[in-house]
């Protein structure tokens, strides 16, 4: 009995190479997998999030209702001289009445953009690669009567979204003014979150 070798040909060699890709690009197509790590990101870009604040009343920080978490309003705040995270109060504007910058409140709306972001990531366990898309966000500034730049305000909060998520930090927006405020700033949104 004579044993035939068997030669591999180079002609074969990439129509059994093109098949076998086919095979694992079909059994890996169905397969949720994490592209993005937003929270590697963030340590890279030195942005870090404020500790999770749960409600106080009777009422929760974020609900959700299928792929949508709608999370409530979040106000600016910073570090008190005892180094402890306080609201920041008071009108905003540029007169005599203002007791806040514009400036200053842009920083106060990103600072509550990071806290709604903390409450997302308390809400996914800690995944904000689960964040699908930032969908809607209210900013309400509390302005003085005479005060015009609530979007300038509130593009504090748009950009450090955008910053942290990308492409899926952009949003629609609704700015706004009031005639009173528990604090110079907040905001809330609306997220698609994906399982």
């Amino acid at each position: 009995t004579r044993t035939v070798k068997w030669r591999p040909s180079f002609k074969v060699f990439p129509i059994m190479l093109n098949r076998a890709v086919a095979r694992l690009s079909s059994r890996l197509s169905g397969l949720t997998m994490r592209s993005v790590h937003t929270e590697a990101e963030m340590a890279k870009k030195g942005i870090v999030l404020p500790s999770y604040q749960d409600a106080v009343w009777s009422y929760v920080k974020a609900q959700r209702d299928g792929d949508k978490l709608y999370i409530g309003d979040h106000v600016g705040q910073e570090l008190n001289k005892d180094g402890e995270m306080e609201t920041v109060r008071g009108k905003v504007g540029e007169g005599p009445d203002a007791e806040v910058t514009p400036e200053h409140a842009e920083k106060l709306a990103a600072q509550a953009a990071l806290r709604l972001l903390s409450t997302v990531s308390h809400y996914v366990d800690g995944d904000l690669d689960r964040v699908d898309q930032i969908i809607k966000v209210v900013g309400i500034v509390n302005g003085t009567p005479d005060f015009r730049g609530h979007g300038k305000v509130v593009n504090g909060a748009s950009d450090m979204l955008v910053e942290v998520l990308g492409d899926r930090g952009k949003h629609a927006r609704t700015c706004t003014g009031a005639g009173s405020l528990p604090a110079a700033v907040t905001v809330e949104m609306v997220v698609r979150i994906k399982d």
